[in-house]
This record gives C-alpha cells, structure tokens and sequence, in this order.
C-alpha cells in the first residue's frame, strides 16, 4: 500500500510542475505580448520613450528565453533571439521592418506557449 501512495504522490508532482509550468508560460506570453504592444504603439508615434521600451522587450525576452530554452528546440529561441536583436537597429534606421520583425516575436512566443500546451491537437 505504500507504493500506491508513494507512486501517487510522485504523480501529484508531476501534475503540479506541469500545471505550474503551464501557468508560468500563459504569463510570460501575456508579458511579453504586452511589452511588444507598448513597443509598437510608441513606434508609430515616434515617442522618446520607445528605446526604453525596445530596451525592456529585450531585457524580458532574455529572461523568458534562458528558461523557455529547457522545453523549446534551440532553433526556435535563437530565431526568436535574432529578431528581437534586429528590432533595434530596425527602430533607429526608421524602417517599417521594425513592425513585421515585432509580429516576427510575437509568433514565435505563441508557438512556445502553443507548443507546450498539453492538448490533444497539438498544432
């Protein structure tokens, strides 16, 4: 009987970290949406605060990269990686490749949290 419930037990933390990865996942793709959106809004209108917006898209996705990089293929974060070292330059030549290299970000975190969804249809 204490195997049933030791084996029991290793399940409940296997769920747990699962859920809680999944959580944690949903929240950096919320954040980092989110910053993007900022990012593209102060672009548009050419603030001053857009560097510092730009700066923090890049402060934030190397923090979510160094963890999504344990569950995600190394192509996928390192694509991800160049585009978001390009947004800069992009910004301060004035080009509109600034905008598709953003949306170029915003899929790439999509997929991660779509990829690591535990659903039957995984697409």
């Amino acid at each position: 009987m204490k195997r049933v419930w030791l084996c029991c037990g290793i399940l409940a933390v296997i769920f747990i970290f699962g859920v809680g990865w999944s959580v944690y996942l949903g929240a950096c793709s919320k954040r980092m949406n989110t910053i993007i959106d900022r990012a593209q809004s102060l672009a548009e209108t050419r603030s001053p605060d857009t560097e510092k917006a730009i700066e923090e898209l890049c402060s934030y996705w190397e923090s979510m990269a160094s963890t999504a990089a344990f569950f995600e293929s190394a192509e996928t974060v390192s694509g991800i990686g160049d585009a978001v070292a390009r947004i800069e330059y992009l910004y301060r030549k004035d080009n509109d490749e600034f905008f598709s290299e953003c949306e170029v970000i915003r899929g790439g975190v999509d997929r991660i949290y779509r990829s690591n969804m535990p659903l039957l249809p995984n697409r």
